[in-house]
């Protein structure tokens, strides 16, 4: 974090950052697992589900690294302070 940065708009921008994340996951997973029902097995809806399962998994893994940067970044800004 920058320390001209305002720490609500920060912590704003962080919150839309890690809900962008999830949903692309999630769409990304679903959109997937569609396709492959739609396209491939046609096992409808089972790709989808495991399609959106993966997604969860990816988005909340994804969710989780952002989350440990963004810890890493206030705790070094503290120590400076």
């Amino acid at each position: 974090m920058a320390p001209s940065q305002d720490p609500l708009y920060a912590g704003l921008g962080q919150a839309v950052r890690i809900g962008t994340e999830l949903l692309a996951a999630l769409i990304v997973g679903g959109g997937l697992g569609w396709a492959i029902d739609a396209y491939l097995l046609e096992s409808a809806p089972w790709g989808l589900v495991v399609g959106l399962v993966f997604g969860l998994a990816a988005g909340i893994r994804s969710v989780y690294r952002s989350v440990q940067r963004w810890q890493v970044a206030v705790d070094n800004s503290n120590n400076r302070e």
